[in-house]
């Protein structure tokens, strides 16, 4: 599944960006689907963060559960396939749900669960059942974008380093910065 072109025209009006910008993060954050099929169930992309984990956990599942919590961004813990993604989210809920729940990005635009408050969710559950739906994921972009005066400006002036470091953090930037740069010009944009 992904976004309808109106979703995208309805999105970046609300934003007043261009809807190439739209449909180029969404591209690159999780290939443009709002779902995978797992087992026949259709579920949202997520990306478990196993040090975001460690430390929402306080690190003290660390020796016991090494695979899904860590002090260090570690991308050889990342799983591999949809289903070890979610094998993840879940191991980790058993643990501890909330905490689970904050350190995964979510959706097509893969937000993290832990900006729940910020984007105005009661809990970081009413987020991750926002997710269920292609329109709840655009919706929690779309706060996500509009509650940051740095990141709409950047998307606005489709700034794709400035962008992509406040987006996706310092650690590759240049990276994000050239997806989502071509990315946009596929679709119609700078």
């Amino acid at each position: 599944m992904s976004f309808a072109g109106e979703d995208y025209k309805a999105a970046a009006a609300r934003l007043g960006v261009p809807v190439a910008a739209m449909e180029a993060v969404a591209e690159v954050e999780a290939g443009g689907a709002t779902h995978w099929t797992i087992a026949g169930v259709l579920r949202p992309p997520v990306r478990f963060e196993a040090h975001w984990f460690g430390k929402l956990t306080g690190y003290r599942f660390n020796a016991s559960h090494p695979a899904i919590s860590c002090r260090r961004w570690t991308p050889a813990l990342a799983a591999g396939t949809h289903a070890g993604a979610w094998a993840q989210v879940e191991a980790a809920c058993v643990l501890d749900e909330d905490a689970a729940l904050q350190a995964t990005s979510w959706g097509a635009f893969q937000i993290m669960g832990f900006h729940f408050k910020a984007l105005g969710y009661a809990s970081v559950q009413e987020m991750v059942v926002a997710m269920d739906t292609a329109g709840g994921q655009l919706d929690a972009y779309v706060r996500f974008v509009d509650a940051d005066p740095v990141l709409i400006d950047a998307l606005r002036r489709q700034d794709w380093h400035a962008f992509a470091g406040r987006y996706n953090g310092p650690g590759q930037i240049d990276y994000y910065a050239g997806r989502i740069a071509r990315a946009c010009a596929r679709h119609g944009g700078v």
